[in-house]
């Protein structure tokens, strides 16, 4: 047995060298020997006292080349932040979090569109309130409001009076060529009046981008990635048989929509980090929502938001996240010159939760 061979029982772990390794060591080996061989007369056991010394250098030497080696192999490890980290951050925090019910899931939806009308700029809004029972064999109750304008700014709330404070505003026709005499005018007031309400036994809740929901379709979407687009890719086909011709991926940010719905905290987080890996998802971090709140700001529709011209005045999308649940407090679109001007939102007002009780429309609101 040579000085290799002891090497490699007592060094089982480590890797074989190769064979110009070995040759090296063996060539090194005998020449340290020719110069260094003991003169003759010399007892044997000095010659045996050399030769384990330049065992244990080879030794060395073996160890110090398969550590080199190592060393150059090895690939450096670097740290890669993820994407979208406060995604998937907050998708954890989410998940853990009790699954909340009630008997009713109520929803205040308040919206706001931004128009131009006797050279100054109003908001058009509309209030929205909706109960949906979870028992099916009970009626859910829509309640709206008429759509009332408002001035945009303090400038054109002077505007507007200097213009005498009318109370009503012809809105812009929505089709081209449309008489002037046509086109709906809009209350100016700063208090919603006037509502209606209607029972009806169509139970669906959120808005059908995504498509027409029940809560128990929210329910039935599977909690895990590829079960969630699976359930997607339904959706899609959906969308797709009314001539539809938007691709999957492009479809795929759609499910935001279903953060401001009520689903299980499992399912939330599970859409939280499928947004989280799509190209077009960015984060901007805490932001204030239409209606004052504290929000985490992302977008999910690489900026686009709704059918835009390349430009400065082009608009960009946001959706508000709720840094607790996880829920979609609001969306926006803005706009103008360097696009600071809010022109559209939809949000979730305070009052939006499950509810024990079935409540009861205003006497001041009329059947539709």
């Amino acid at each position: 047995m040579d000085e290799l061979e002891l090497l490699a029982r007592a060094l089982p772990d480590a890797p074989p060298l190769s064979p110009e390794a070995v040759s090296r060591a063996r060539a090194r080996f005998v020449a340290d020997g020719a110069r260094v061989r003991p003169a003759t007369g010399r007892s044997r056991p000095r010659v045996w006292a050399w030769t384990l010394s330049a065992g244990v250098a080879t030794a060395a030497m073996v160890i110090a080349v398969t550590l080199v080696a190592n060393l150059v192999s090895a690939p450096a490890q670097v740290l890669v932040q993820p994407r979208n980290n406060e995604l998937l951050e907050l998708a954890d925090r989410v998940e853990r979090l009790p699954e909340q019910r009630g008997a009713y899931w109520r929803e205040v939806i308040i919206t706001g569109s931004r128009f131009s009308a006797g050279g100054y700029d109003l908001f058009a809004r509309q209030r929205l309130e909706r109960t949906a029972p979870l028992d099916t064999a009970e009626r859910s109750i829509l309640q709206t409001s008429t759509s009332s304008a408002f001035p945009a700014s303090a400038v054109d709330e002077r505007a507007w009076r200097a213009a005498g404070a009318p109370t009503r505003i012809k809105l812009p026709c929505s089709k081209k060529g449309a008489p002037a005499a046509k086109c709906e005018q809009m209350r100016v007031t700063d208090q919603l009046h006037v509502c209606g309400w209607r029972d009806g036994d169509d139970a669906q809740v959120g808005n059908s981008s995504v498509a027409a929901l029940t809560l128990a379709d929210l329910a039935a979407i599977p909690a895990d990635r590829d079960g969630l687009l699976a359930k997607l890719r339904d959706y899609h086909r959906i969308w797709e048989r009314r001539g539809f011709k938007q691709p999957f991926a492009d479809f795929v940010p759609q499910a935001g929509n279903l953060l401001s719905m009520p689903i299980r905290p499992q399912l939330r987080a599970a859409i939280l980090r499928l947004l989280a890996k799509l190209p077009g998802t960015k984060v901007y971090g805490t932001a204030t929502d239409p209606l004052g709140r504290p929000a985490l700001s992302v977008t999910f529709t690489r900026d686009t938001g709704q059918p835009q011209t390349p430009g400065p005045k082009s608009p960009r999308a946001r959706t508000f996240l709720d840094m607790a649940t996880g829920a979609a407090l609001a969306q926006t679109s803005w706009g103008g010159s360097g696009g600071d001007i809010l022109t559209y939102y939809s949000a979730q007002a305070p009052g939006t939760g499950w509810i024990a009780n079935r409540p009861t429309p205003p006497k001041s609101c009329k059947a539709k």
